[in-house]
C-alpha cells in the first residue's frame, strides 16, 4: 500500500467527528431480556452445518486415501509416456498393472486387455469392462500372455 493510499484511508475510517452525538451514550440495557450468556452469543457466529454428516463423509474418505502415495511429477511424466506406448500397439496388448482403489482405500493388482486410453477422461478401458483412473496407477507394464497349448 502506497502512502497516499494510507493516508486516504486513515483520514476516512479514523474520522469519528460524525459521530460525537452518540459516543458518550451509555450501552443501552433491556429491562425486559436477560443478557445473554457469553457462549451463546458466540454460537451465533458458529458455522452453519447445512449438509448434515458432509464432515463425517470426508473423513471417512480422508481414512480411505491415507493410503494413497500420490506421484511426483516426474513420476506421472514417465507413467504417461509407458502408457503412450502400450497404448500405440496394435492389437492391444494384455497389461499388469497395480492401481489404488478408492472404493477399498489399498492397492490392487489387475491384469486385462488394454482397449482404450481415454486422456480426456484419465482412464484406462479394459475389455472385461474395467475402467482405471491414471492418477491412481503406481505401475503399469506389459504382461506375458499365456501360450495357447492346443
Amino acid at each position: 500500500m502506497d502512502q497516499q493510499q494510507w493516508e486516504a484511508e486513515q483520514k476516512q475510517f479514523n474520522d469519528t467527528s460524525r459521530y460525537q452525538d452518540i459516543m458518550d451514550v451509555p450501552r443501552h440495557v433491556s429491562r425486559a431480556h436477560l443478557p445473554m450468556p457469553q457462549v451463546d452469543r458466540a454460537g451465533q457466529f458458529a458455522p452453519f452445518a447445512a449438509l448434515t454428516g458432509y464432515k463425517e463423509l470426508l473423513d471417512k474418505t480422508a481414512k480411505r486415501y491415507a493410503n494413497k502415495d500420490y506421484l511426483s511429477r516426474s513420476q506421472l511424466a514417465a507413467l504417461t509416456k509407458k502408457i503412450q506406448a502400450l497404448a500405440a500397439q496394435r492389437p492391444w496388448p494384455q497389461v499388469k498393472l497395480t492401481y489404488f482403489n478408492g472404493a477399498s482405500g489399498y492397492y490392487e493388482s489387475y491384469t486385462g486387455q488394454l482397449v482404450a486410453v481415454d486422456w480426456r477422461r484419465q482412464r484406462l478401458r479394459f475389455r472385461d469392462g474395467k475402467s482405471v483412473i491414471i492418477r491412481n496407477l503406481k505401475e503399469i507394464r506389459k504382461s506375458k500372455t499365456p501360450k495357447n497349448d492346443d
